[in-house]
């Protein structure tokens, strides 16, 4: 993979968290749109690749006891990682995670808030 593969772990198990934990069910559309997102971070790698970085990401997302705690920590790390425009698409993508089953909850919306502030630090 062409993208950072530590970033594009991190950002596995941040967008499975929220996918899952806020609502307690990735519905088809989000899982899609999950991919797709992180498909646009490494646009060179092959499906496949994508695929087993998911498998990775759930496989540590089920053994997580604190997946809250291990997303959070995980946040803070991309932000420094990554820059402005980057922490910007990283909101971005879950707002459009969030809206792929067509209802952002409001726990899925305190999730984005939560990770807003702790982009900016």
């Amino acid at each position: 993979m062409a993208a950072d593969t530590q970033v594009l772990e991190s950002l596995a198990f941040l967008y499975l968290t929220f996918g899952h934990s806020t609502d307690g069910t990735l519905t088809p559309e989000e899982m899609r749109s999950l991919a797709g997102k992180l498909r646009e971070w490494a646009p060179n790698a092959e499906l496949a690749e994508i695929g087993v970085l998911l498998k990775d990401a759930v496989a540590t997302y089920r053994a997580s006891d604190n997946k809250f705690g291990q997303a959070r920590e995980l946040t803070t790390g991309l932000r420094t990682k990554l820059d402005a425009s980057q922490l910007s698409k990283v909101l971005a993508d879950l707002e459009s995670i969030a809206a792929a089953d067509g209802n952002i909850s409001p726990e899925e919306q305190s999730f984005i808030d939560e990770t807003r502030r702790a982009l900016k630090g």
